[in-house]
């Protein structure tokens, strides 16, 4: 039989030498072999070099699955890996402390197990086995009510079976914290900008309720009670008092100023129009209108407010309409068969006393008192005359910004104002400033001026001051303003030290202007 020589690899050799007692075959390169020995020893010394390669694959996994678990302990989240029934194979030390489970309760046991024991309310590992894709959920554990964010990645075999589940757990409990706290302070930040706002939207609106004497003090009190209320407010007052003003404040402070603001005039529309343009009229309501439907004013106004300016001159008809609008929230157009519901604040005001018209009979009983819920009433100019600066200057400033004009008054034009007895109120004093504010160039309006422009309008005598321009002279005028001036402040404070400081001078010229002038200085 033919002889071949065998060459010996490492491997073999020393393999060969583990076998046996002495390192006979390290010493040995070659060996002689026939044909089927040396079939044999190919085949062992392939066999040995298929298992190295398998030991060295092993020894690098194994490092590798060391390696990866040494970095997952190097990080702030939790890592769990399963088989694919769901057994877990590892955790990292930083999954044992976000879950607070011991190790050897974890590692080797089903997830189910960890379940039903009640560590977790919901588990990843077995949705991702299931859907064979990754998964994220947020859950509790059971033990520290801790927030968790769980993703679970799978891995598959050769046939597409997942064979391990990687899940990442990440305590977000702080997170969680801080959110809810970002959450809090942007409430809160909502709130201070809508209270901001608010504040803001005050401060820029200029309130039109001008005025400090005890009568406005009492309506902006009034005002600031009802303004949120739905209640029916009945204003009454002398024409030119400001009782469209009062409306508008109580508008404005309902809390919802945006809301629509309806003004009707009941006296200036004919009472056969004014039912159509309160209640609105169904198409073909009228031969020969168009051939359309119209909303009243109080379907323009619902949600918000509706003046009915000069109540008084309501028809008697119209006035049970009103009644019932009042009563029962709802109107029915002309020509209409439905009710349409309307939720609307009316106001209503008159220069008129309704009770006198009741007596006259042209005015409802009923209707009044379902009116005078919130009775507010503005008594006239002459009757607050401490309120006559403030107009004064709110006045000039506004006819001064309308026509560019820089002007102010001395204290002479000031007195000959709040000795005036205003019979037509404020709106005649608007137009008295507006008329000195045109008339000319003069920086300065003197009290000169502004009798000349009283003059034209109608009683012009000076209330209790028995002032005539055809019969007095302007030193004489003065003189008459400054007595009654001097007067009214002595009687209001009660001694000359408080009148003196009132009126701005000095206690001494105080005493030397009143007994030049007469004044009464008993017990003062």
């Amino acid at each position: 039989m033919e002889v071949t020589l065998f060459r010996l690899n490492e491997d073999v050799k020393r393999r060969l030498n583990a076998k046996s007692k002495h390192a006979y075959f390290q010493q040995v390169e070659a060996v002689e072999a026939d044909e089927i020995t040396y079939a044999f020893l190919t085949a062992m010394q392939q066999e040995i070099e298929s298992m190295e390669q398998e030991i060295h694959d092993l020894n690098q996994y194994k490092q590798r699955e060391i390696d990866a678990f040494a970095i997952g302990d190097a990080v702030s989240d939790g890592i769990c890996m399963t088989d694919g029934k769901g057994i877990v194979v590892a955790i990292n030390k930083v999954y044992t402390e976000i879950t607070g489970i011991p190790e050897d309760v974890i590692v080797g046991n089903p997830i189910q197990k960890l379940l039903d024991e009640g560590y977790f309310d919901r588990a990843v590992t077995y949705m991702v086995i299931e859907q064979k894709r990754r998964v994220s959920l947020f859950s509790t554990i059971a033990s520290n009510r801790k927030k968790v964010l769980i993703t679970g990645n799978p891995f598959f075999d050769e046939d597409g079976e997942v064979s391990l589940v990687l899940t990442v757990m990440k305590d977000i409990t702080e997170l969680m914290i801080t959110k809810e706290k970002l959450e809090k302070a942007e409430r809160e930040s909502e709130r201070y900008r809508s209270e901001l706002v608010k504040y803001k939207h005050l401060a820029e609106r200029q309130s039109t309720l001008i005025g400090e004497s005890l009568a406005v003090k009492k309506i902006k009190e009034l005002i600031s009670f009802v303004a949120k209320t739905d209640a029916t407010v009945l204003i009454t007052g002398e024409t030119g008092t400001g009782k469209e003003v009062v409306a508008r404040e109580i508008h404005e402070n309902s809390g919802k100023p945006k809301a629509p603001y309806i003004k009707v005039n009941c006296a200036a529309i004919p009472g056969s129009l004014l039912e159509s343009e309160l209640f609105g009229y169904e198409k073909g309501a009228f031969t020969g209108a168009l051939n359309k439907e119209k909303p009243g004013m109080f379907e323009l106004a619902n949600g918000g407010t509706l003046l009915l300016d000069e109540i008084g001159e309501m028809p008697m008809l119209l006035q049970s309409k009103l009644l019932r609008v009042l009563q029962e929230k709802e109107i029915m157009r002309v020509g209409g068969v439905k009710s349409v519901s309307v939720e609307v604040r009316v106001i209503a005001s008159t220069n008129q006393n309704l009770l006198h018209l009741i007596d006259k009979g042209t005015f409802r009983e009923d209707l009044y008192y379902r009116l005078n819920v919130i009775p507010v009433h503005i008594p006239p100019l002459r009757e607050r005359l401490d309120d006559i600066p403030l107009l004064l200057y709110r006045l000039l400033e506004k006819y001064n910004t309308k026509y560019g004009k820089h002007k102010r008054v001395d204290t002479t034009a000031q007195m000959a104002m709040e000795t005036y007895h205003w019979p037509g109120n404020i709106r005649e004093l608007g137009n008295v400033i507006e008329r000195l504010v045109v008339s000319d160039d003069d920086p300065v309006i003197s009290g000169e001026q502004v009798m000349k422009v009283l003059e034209h309008h109608r009683d012009h005598q000076m209330k209790g001051t028995g002032w005539n321009q055809e019969t007095m002279t302007l030193d004489q005028a003065v003189e008459q303003v400054e007595k009654k001036w001097i007067q009214k402040a002595l009687d209001d404070h009660g001694s000359t030290y408080k009148a003196a400081k009132a009126l701005g001078t000095s206690q001494s010229t105080l005493f030397r202007k009143a007994k030049q002038l007469g004044v009464l200085m008993d017990k003062k």
